[in-house]
């Protein structure tokens, strides 16, 4: 039997849309990362590096599923996980936990704008345009 955490975290990441896995991505490496100073803080050496490894993986994961025919917007992205996974190597090697924290700053400043345009298609999917009798049907599961 899943326990009820493991059970509502695959539902959601189930029910989720695509920019909602992203965000999912960026709360994983972020938590792992976090994890990862708290380890460096406490001297334990193998619980920060298996903590940066998962970071630099979902990282590895944000830059496979970029659209490179996206224009800047996919290259600016590459090179800046590109940066992320170079800083959190080079923490890795020194257990150098303020290369954590830049990647973890950095990380969150990317999570809120892609929180900030997920809650903008949002609320233009919720919202039925003016001037028209077509009734929409919405999908609150995401």
């Amino acid at each position: 039997m899943q326990s009820p955490y493991k059970n509502y975290i695959k539902q959601e990441v189930e029910g989720a849309t695509k920019g909602k896995l992203v965000l999912l991505l960026y709360d994983g490496a972020i938590k792992f990362m976090r994890v990862a100073v708290k380890a460096i803080d406490e001297k334990n050496v193998q619980e920060a590096h298996n903590n940066i490894m998962k970071a630099q993986n979902i990282i590895y994961e944000l830059m496979s599923t970029l659209n490179m025919d996206a224009g800047d917007i996919s290259q600016n992205l590459l090179r800046l996980y590109d940066f992320m996974v170079w800083q959190l190597i080079e923490a890795n090697k020194d257990k150098n936990k303020e290369k954590v924290e830049s990647v973890i700053k950095l990380m969150s400043n990317l999570r809120e704008a892609w929180r900030e345009v997920i809650q903008k298609e949002e609320g233009a999917a919720a919202k039925p345009e003016q001037n028209t009798t077509e009734v929409r049907s919405v999908n609150f599961a995401g």
